[in-house]
């Protein structure tokens, strides 16, 4: 009997073990509706017959924002192509310089989003901030060498 093994898989056994997190059927055509036509959640359920508010109850669940976040990124690189083949059209054409940037924001957004590791560098940083734009004056004493005059202050 396997389970009779030192090492044996008995996961299976578990009483309280949970099964992995589901996404709906319809759920999934709202998501795939949402990244493939651009619509907003509230045209995405509508579409999927779902109702508003249980759409945006899924929305906050981490297993549906990874599958959101996942099919985005199925999307962005199935278009990739397509921008490389638009940006050798404008190459070969007249002026057009919106296409272009839109185009160097998509690709660098993409690049964004894979690179969010936050590096520290080594070193001091020193910020010199100017809080107040007029300088402030402040009052200055002078204490005369005879010990029995008292302190007089001058603007």
């Amino acid at each position: 009997m396997p389970n009779d093994l030192a090492f044996a898989d008995n996961s299976r056994l578990a009483r309280n073990k949970t099964p992995p997190p589901r996404i709906t059927k319809r759920i999934r055509e709202a998501i795939d509706v949402m990244v493939e036509r651009g619509l907003d959640f509230q045209a995405a359920a509508h579409e999927a017959k779902l109702t508003t508010r249980h759409m945006r109850m899924q929305l906050a669940k981490p297993h549906v924002i990874a599958y959101y976040r996942e099919q985005c990124q199925v999307f962005r690189a199935s278009t990739t192509a397509r921008n490389i083949l638009r940006l050798c059209q404008i190459r070969d054409a007249e002026n057009n310089m919106p296409a272009v940037n839109a185009i160097k924001a998509l690709e660098q957004l993409s690049d964004e989003q894979t690179n969010t590791k936050q590096t520290t560098s080594p070193g001091v940083t020193i910020r010199i901030v100017n809080v107040s734009a007029t300088p402030v004056q402040h009052e200055q004493t002078t204490i005369s060498a005879n010990a029995d005059e008292t302190p007089t202050s001058e603007p």
